[in-house]
């Protein structure tokens, strides 16, 4: 399997499907999933630190994130996933609609993921930060 939309598609399909180890699996050794902002959360995670950070993040929901994927826009290496979430954090509701993840392929593998996502929603669901009206 080489093209970016069926690896995108089965690497997806196992995140969806709560397996997230074997969509991990999807990943080359060398992979990089970067989540953009500023958040506590918002890092360049190497593979292994994948399963040590962000597996353990997830089990702290009081009810499981369930994704679900829209759409699959892809062009040779790259491929562009549109997505929705929705959970409950340790902190309340979490829901992120639309989702956005960018990723590079090589080799049948997954080499890079970008995650674009709404900070605020997992600033006040993932870790309990709300933001406040400066003037009040």
């Amino acid at each position: 399997m080489t093209d970016s939309r069926q690896i995108a598609q089965a690497f997806f399909g196992k995140l969806c499907g709560g397996d997230f180890t074997g969509g991990f699996e999807t990943l080359a050794d060398d992979a990089t999933w970067t989540i953009i902002g500023d958040t506590p959360l918002s890092k360049r995670f190497t593979k292994d630190r994948l399963l040590t950070d962000m597996i353990p993040m997830l089990s702290t929901f009081k009810e499981p994130a369930q994704m679900a994927v829209h759409e699959i826009i892809a062009e040779g290496e790259r491929a562009v996933v549109i997505a929705k979430v929705e959970g409950v954090g340790p902190h309340g509701p979490y829901r992120q609609d639309p989702y956005c993840f960018v990723l590079r392929t090589r080799d049948g593998q997954i080499v890079e993921i970008v995650e674009y996502l709404d900070t605020v929603a997992v600033e006040t669901a993932l870790v309990g930060r709300r933001l406040v009206d400066a003037g009040q």
